[in-house]
Order: C-alpha cells, then structure tokens, then sequence
C-alpha cells in the first residue's frame, strides 16, 4: 500500500464524484423533506476522506492507458527552463500555481476572520435585559461553564453565532415573545454546541485546497442550508408538536422584522437564510419531520457507503509506456505498462538509473528525467536487493 500521482488523481476523481452525487440529493426538495440531511452529509464526508487518503491498495486493478495517460504524463513532463540547476517542468509549474492559489485563499480567509472580530470590537452592545436572561437559563441547561457573551445591537443584520472557542451570538434588535426569542437563540447556540463553524471552517480550507475545483464551491454554498436544518432538527428534536410550530412562528416573525436589512457574508453562521425558498423548505422539515430509518435501512445504506469506498479503491488508471527498444524480441511500437508494483530502478555509478519491469532490465534513465511521469512515482531499489 503505498501513495502516487495516480493515485492522487483517482482521490481527486472520487471526490468528485461523492461531491457532485450530495449535491444533486442535496437539490431534490423531496428526497431532503423525506430523508433530511444526514444522509447528505454522510456521502459529504466520505468524498472529504477519500480525499484525504490517496493510497492504492494491494488489490487494486490498474487499467492501463495508451492515449489519454501517456499524453497528459508527456505534456505535463515538458521541461520549461532550469532554476539553479533544477530542470522545472510544466507539471513543476502547475503545482507551484495550486500552492501559490491555496496560500492566497488561505490568507483571504483569515483575512475575514480578522476584518470581523474588529467589526464585531466596534459594535454598540444595547442593555436588553429579556435576551440576557433567556441566553443564561439556556446555557445553564446547556453548557454551565462555558464562557460566552451576547451582544445586541441595531448595526447587526440577523441573529448569528461567531467565535471558535469563546462563542458570541449576536443578535439584532427583535419583539418577541419570551418563547420565541428562546428560540432563536437556542438555534444560535447550537451552533456551537455542534461545532458548525468548526465544519465551515473545514471546508472553506477544503476550497482553499482545490480552489481550481468548481465542485468544492457547490458543496461549499450548500453546507450554510445543511448546517441549518441540522441545527433546526437538533432543536425541535426535544420539542412537541405544538412547540415545533412555535418555532416556525418565531423564523417568520423574525424575517418580517430583518426584511428590509442587508445581508452580511462574515466567518458566522446565521439564523435566517437569504434564500426564501430554503427558509419555506426548513420549515416544512421542522413542521414534517422525516421518520428516522429503521435498523435494517440504516445496515443497507452502511453497507452501500462502505462498498462504495471499497470500489474507489478497486482499481487505478496509470499510463502504459512505450519502451525505446526491442524487448525480449517485442517491436518498438508495442506499450509496456510501467507502474510501481512491477517496476523499480537501480541507480549507476554515472548517475543514470537502470529501468527494471516485472525484473527484467527495460532501459536507462538520466537523472534529469527521474521528475516526469511516471519515472517518478517508481521505487528505487540498490542492487543487493535486486538480486
């Protein structure tokens, strides 16, 4: 079991995939309003794992690739000039702009953090006395020790939950009932007491990792709906019927009173959406909440994730080589596949390195082609072990 290019790609591919599949579940209203979001964030998670685990098993298949492979290895080993005696090549190139677009990215978003923790220092606290008292029954039910602060204010949009380790909910100037404002702020600290801006945090990183990824953004702008609903469901879970319908009251109460407000885009996680149709659809979940699956279904979709992520591994794409010269007596025009369980090198006293596949000698290498496909995914092995 060992990592390599290739199989880099394929966890890149995969990712993809269960990306791409979560967010088409996470698009169809009836398949949310009957199974909710877990499901969605179970196929979330295993494409953030697959990618994040780029081995290739023992049992992997290679299938091997005469033209696209062979064509992109050839393009992307395209030496482009020589820094200080290093040959860089387009592939070099690639990488240095991937690392270069994820430090900016990265930088962008603590950029953000900074720009709203000194935004969040120049906000004017109002003394409201009935949110001070409703927020610390709920903590003392909740989290007694946990060190918080509140703040309300009329320079703030909506209501909000910021801060990592010491949570501040922000909240906006609301008439209320008592159960209501309740409510909202336990949707709030929820928030935090299920780690949501830890989990925005985490995929914001993921985009800054494959910021060349269109699919990340899609997951991205979906996982601000899917933190919500599982924050609504986390509330109303411990709520009656009459009660789930006291907190669809207290959403709509609130969007009538911060409907003509702007909306803010901080590091946070806010209670009310800008989409009108995702506030229609959580609160059709809250007021129809989806039966929880049986034993036997929950086994069933265990076992279909679980062999989806042993069919991500089942097999590799990796390129076949074409070899300069005639071996044992096949012509030049023939492809030997070249892949790091049948081939190794065995490096020369003149700095070259000897090609060896399925332990027959193949060919010579220079070193200054050890850094191209797929010389450079292969093992070099000293003699004593080739014999």
């Amino acid at each position: 079991m060992h990592t390599s290019i290739f199989s880099f790609l394929m966890s890149l591919f995969w990712c993809s995939i269960f990306i791409l599949f979560s967010t088409i579940l996470r698009h169809k209203k009836g398949f949310v309003l009957k199974n909710g979001v877990n499901l969605i964030l179970l196929i979330m998670a295993i494409g953030i794992i697959r990618l994040f685990t780029p081995i290739e098993p023992k049992f992997a298949t290679v299938i091997s690739s005469s033209t696209v492979m062979p064509f992109l290895q050839k393009f992307l080993g395209v030496e482009l000039f020589q820094l200080s005696g290093i040959i860089v090549d387009r592939f070099d190139l690639i990488i240095a702009i991937w690392v270069f677009g994820s430090m900016v990215y990265l930088l962008g978003i603590i950029i953000g953090i900074l720009k709203l923790k000194h935004r969040i220092s120049q906000i004017n606290d109002e003394d409201n006395e009935q949110v001070s008292r409703i927020m610390s029954e709920i903590v003392l039910n909740t989290k007694p020790n946990q060190k918080y602060r509140i703040i309300v204010s009329p320079d703030i949009d909506t209501p909000m939950l910021v801060g990592y380790f010491t949570p501040t909910v922000l909240i906006p100037p609301l008439t209320l009932p008592d159960e209501e404002m309740k409510y909202v702020l336990l949707h709030e600290w929820n928030h935090f007491l299920r780690k949501h801006l830890w989990t925005k945090l985490l995929f914001n990183v993921l985009c800054a990792l494959l910021w060349w990824n269109p699919l990340v953004y899609l997951i991205k702008e979906d996982m601000d709906y899917v933190l919500e609903v599982n924050c609504d469901r986390s509330v109303v879970n411990r709520l009656d019927d009459a009660e789930h319908v006291k907190y669809v009251e207290s959403t709509v109460n609130v969007m009538k009173q911060l409907a003509t407000k702007p909306s803010l885009s901080p590091s946070s996680i806010g209670f009310i959406a800008a989409d009108s149709e995702n506030i229609v659809q959580r609160c059709e979940l809250v007021l129809f909440p989806p039966k929880s699956l049986s034993k036997l279904a929950k086994g069933i979709l265990a076992a279909i994730a679980l062999a989806l992520v042993v069919l991500s591994y089942a097999f590799i794409v990796q390129p076949d080589t074409p070899p300069p010269m005639e071996v044992d007596g096949a012509s030049s025009a023939e492809h030997v596949s070249i892949t790091p369980e049948n081939s190794y090198f065995i490096p020369n006293v003149d700095g070259t390195y000897n090609l060896f596949v399925d332990g027959k000698y193949l060919l010579s290498v220079s070193a200054n082609n050890m850094d191209m496909l797929p010389y450079s995914s292969l093992p070099i092995k000293n003699e004593e072990d080739h014999k």
